[in-house]
């Protein structure tokens, strides 16, 4: 179960117990009253609250919490393997209960210690082809920016692609999500990651009223009990040494341009400082005031309208990730490329490395 649907359910077994006493009742007689047609009413009397009673168990133990779960690994099969084989030889009398204990101590033990040794502290920026999908990861914060799409197509990127690889980077819940802004590329596939990991908040900028993929995501946010922030510059959150603010929108004027909206973060952690801007146009780059960086997320997937000569006099950035996939638009454009080149900056593509993970300092 953990590792076909990354959840196991704390409170399975109890639920089965009580859903298998109605159906030992309801699969015979709901069988009887197909068979005898118009004539069951009588019949089904009985089969009505018998089924209304399973809905009621499937939707109150539904609500009960989860316990989450990555990618099972070698080492996990072998932790498992081990604590079973134990665990047989104990029903079987050849081993002693202590033995069982210390096999599923260091099964636990195996599985946990890494994580708990060195959390992770780095950032990911998932090969998503032509979108994007950005996770930041720090003692203390977990932030997914964007979660990809697939426009034209009814691929779930979000839950067949994004949550997957979350899953196997040992990601068991969200801090913070951001929808930089309603395009399908970039928010699509949040839904997904809402609908399979706890979310502590949703960070947008505009809230568009008539666009359907923004609606969603919104609406999934709601049905998950999902706070919505609608965030603005200056709003920030702290964790340690680390510091995610927002540098964009500035406020309550807003474009009929969603690529204007977008949602820009600055990450500082120490005097180390990135900033992801979504896909904001050159004329709104100059405007954020990100000071120096170190490495800069590249705007629009490498658009000759973005990473303008402005906004690279600025920021002066050491790297720069563009997250592309084939496309036709032409994206990263050579102007942009040429830009970069020009003030020595370092390129790095998701098109051409796939996923690419930044340690940070």
């Amino acid at each position: 179960i953990a590792g076909t649907f990354g959840q196991v359910p704390l409170v399975g077994l109890p639920a089965n117990l009580v859903a298998g006493v109605i159906m030992a009742a309801l699969v015979p007689l709901g069988f009887l009253a197909g068979l005898l047609g118009p004539v069951a009413a009588p019949l089904n009397l009985i089969n009505g609250p018998l089924a209304s009673a399973l809905l009621l168990v499937a939707q109150t133990f539904g609500q009960a919490p989860v316990l989450t779960w990555g990618v099972i690994g070698p080492g996990g099969t072998l932790a498992f393997v081990t604590a079973a084989a134990a665990g047989w030889l104990w029903l079987l009398g050849r081993a002693p209960g202590r033995a069982v204990l210390g096999a599923v101590l260091a099964g636990t033990l195996l599985t946990a210690l890494p994580g708990w040794v060195r959390p992770a502290q780095d950032i990911v920026f998932l090969d998503v082809g032509q979108g994007d999908c950005t996770l930041l990861r720090l003692p203390g914060l977990t932030v997914l920016i964007d979660a990809g799409g697939s426009v034209g197509s009814d691929y779930d990127v979000g839950g067949r692609t994004v949550v997957p690889a979350l899953r196997a980077l040992g990601v068991r819940k969200l801090d913070v999500v951001i929808a930089t802004h309603a395009d399908t590329d970039h928010i699509e596939g949040v839904s997904g990651v809402l609908r399979a990991l706890p979310v502590g908040e949703l960070w947008i900028g505009q809230r568009k009223t008539d666009d359907p993929v923004l609606t969603a995501v919104l609406n999934e946010a709601q049905v998950r009990g999902v706070p919505v922030r609608e965030v603005r510059r200056g709003d920030r959150v702290q964790a340690g040494r680390a510091a995610l603010t927002v540098l964009w929108p500035p406020g309550n004027v807003w474009s009929t341009e969603d690529n204007d909206n977008s949602v820009a973060v600055r990450l500082d952690v120490g005097d180390w400082h990135a900033a992801f801007l979504g896909d904001l146009p050159a004329p709104a780059e100059a405007a954020l005031n990100t000071g120096p960086l170190n490495l800069l997320k590249a705007a629009h997937h490498g658009s000759r309208y973005s990473t303008g000569e402005a906004l690279l006099a600025q920021a002066r950035p050491t790297d720069a990730v563009i997250s592309v996939g084939r496309n036709t638009y032409g994206h990263p454009h050579p102007d942009v490329l040429g830009r970069l080149a020009a003030s020595k900056t370092r390129t790095w593509r998701t098109d051409q490395s796939g996923t690419i993970t930044w340690p940070l300092p």
